[in-house]
């Protein structure tokens, strides 16, 4: 399971930035996420190993243009790339509707169905999509914003031969089907796959959010993700100069936040076109490492980041 970072500015991009994209690759599909969709996105994708034809998934936390106005193009670029299979958008409803207008206005007619999802009308806030679980978060902005829990689903299982030996269970096709995750019939018994499978590792989990001014809104998703991506638009003096009207987050307030919930890679992105150049993240790094002990990280464009595995054993089981 993998993070790339595809464009990691705030609000307009710069000649060593773009603006907000986040893509979230999987280890046995080759179907992905991508998390907000600045302009220029599928400039940034074509500059990385990523294909457009596998894009499954794509969420939108906010109606900010640095977050969804990269969306038309790249969707049109899906359609001339000759896609067919759906694509499944998770997006406030207005930018659904920007969506439909432009389609509308530009007359553009996709070949693949968009299984649009409108966050303010989800009966529920966690979505199995097939490859994935997802799981949105409410958080605060100047507009209604949000998070998004990405949990890998798609984990090869392994036999736990010592119970299939203690109960008299001989090798054949039935350990093919219980290892692919079915149950199977044995000598007229049924074998359940749930008993006598494991996933090789605990699912990988990772939080992508957007724009957020009050890390705890996370408190209750955050203590078993992997790593946490969250946006550090200003250094905590800066933040004071700007004024908290802005709606983001400082370096020390998600350090400690991160620090307090006892996580073990923080991702910090979102980065205000003040500090894009050389040398000038160092502020902005050295407050956030005064206030997290964990793995940091701070993202640039093309950065791709791997979330390791938790190895299950059979005698865990």
């Amino acid at each position: 399971m993998q993070l790339e970072f595809l464009g990691t500015s705030s609000g307009s991009p710069s000649t060593f930035r773009n603006v907000s994209a986040t893509a979230v690759k999987f280890e046995k599909t080759k179907e992905w996420v991508l998390v907000d969709c600045g302009e220029g996105t599928q400039h940034q994708i074509l500059k990385s190993k990523l294909t457009l034809y596998q894009l499954s998934l794509i969420c939108i936390s906010h109606v900010h243009g640095d977050h969804c106005y990269g969306l038309p193009g790249l969707l049109a670029s899906m359609a001339m790339s000759g896609r067919k299979q759906p694509v499944y958008l998770v997006a406030p409803k207005k930018v659904i509707e920007f969506l439909h207008a432009t389609f509308s206005l530009t007359d553009l007619t996709l070949p693949f169905d968009l299984k649009t999802c409108a966050i303010e009308h989800l009966n529920s806030t966690s979505l199995n999509i097939g490859f994935c679980h997802l799981e949105v978060i409410r958080l605060k902005h100047r507009v209604p914003s949000f998070g998004f829990k990405v949990t890998e689903t798609q984990i090869p299982k392994k036999l736990k031969i010592n119970l299939l030996k203690k109960d008299g269970i001989a090798t054949g096709p039935h350990y093919n089907q219980l290892q692919k995750g079915v149950d199977a019939d044995y000598q007229g018994k049924k074998l359940e796959s749930q008993k006598y499978a494991f996933d090789s590792w605990l699912p990988r989990k990772v939080i992508v959010c957007g724009d957020n001014e009050r890390p705890s809104l996370l408190k209750e998703f955050i203590g078993d993700v992997d790593a946490l991506v969250h946006e550090a638009t200003f250094t905590h003096k800066d933040l004071k100069k700007v004024g908290h009207h802005t709606g983001h987050s400082d370096a020390k307030r998600i350090a400690e936040f991160a620090n307090k919930s006892n996580l073990p890679l923080l991702i910090l992105t979102h980065f205000s076109v003040r500090y894009h150049g050389p040398g000038l993240l160092d502020n902005l790094q050295e407050e956030a490492h005064t206030h997290f002990c964990g793995e940091l990280i701070l993202a640039n464009d093309g950065l791709v980041v791997d979330i390791p595995k938790k190895l299950l054993s059979e005698c865990l089981e």
